[in-house]
């Protein structure tokens, strides 16, 4: 009976209510604890096809020149089609892949950390990045890129340099939250 207890408890945290958003057309997905954060879709940007934009509901960490704190958005990859999740995931391991992402975001980051990271068996990449832009010293932004054989998933999540360890839990919460389309 005793160790039921600490298996209730378990179980107890796992059902807490969750909001959830998805993306029909895509199968994007963002799953969040209710109580903690706010989801809404967000306008379509560039080549993502769809997006949608994270709060927390207690504002913390303040937000950093815009209305949302993440945005989550996907990109069709036919490029990626006929790989499988291991050649994609192989690719991403490399080296040479994470010095070609920050190289084609080196025009307008500076990047001050790197982190690999599995997600529903995808490979992706955090990245720390610091804007170049004028006045934009003390923002950080963590960048995060998961390839799957739909496409790239990307979510930018924005704050401060004094606010980031503080936001780094955070910002892996909502990333654990997504489910990429497969």
């Amino acid at each position: 009976m005793r160790s039921l207890i600490p298996l209730s408890i378990a179980l107890l945290a796992l059902a807490l209510p969750a909001i959830a958003a998805e993306d029909k057309a895509t199968g994007l997905v963002v799953e969040l604890p209710e109580a903690e954060f706010i989801i809404e879709p967000s306008t379509l940007t560039g080549q993502y096809t769809a997006n949608f934009s994270v709060n927390t509901v207690s504002g913390e960490p303040s937000l950093i020149g815009g209305k949302y704190l993440c945005e989550v958005g996907f990109q069709p990859g036919p490029q990626n089609a006929d790989l499988t999740r291991d050649e994609i995931n192989a690719t991403l391991a490399a080296p040479e892949w994470v010095a070609m992402a920050r190289g084609r975001m080196s025009s307008i980051f500076e990047f001050d950390g790197t982190e690999q990271f599995e997600l529903a068996g995808a490979t992706g990449y955090q990245f720390i990045a610091i804007p170049k832009q004028a006045g934009a010293e003390d923002v950080r932004v963590v960048l995060t890129m998961i390839e799957t054989p739909k496409g790239r998933t990307a979510i930018s999540c924005a704050t401060n340099e004094q606010q980031l360890d503080r936001a780094l839990p955070v910002f892996r919460t909502i990333r654990q939250g997504v489910t990429p389309p497969a």
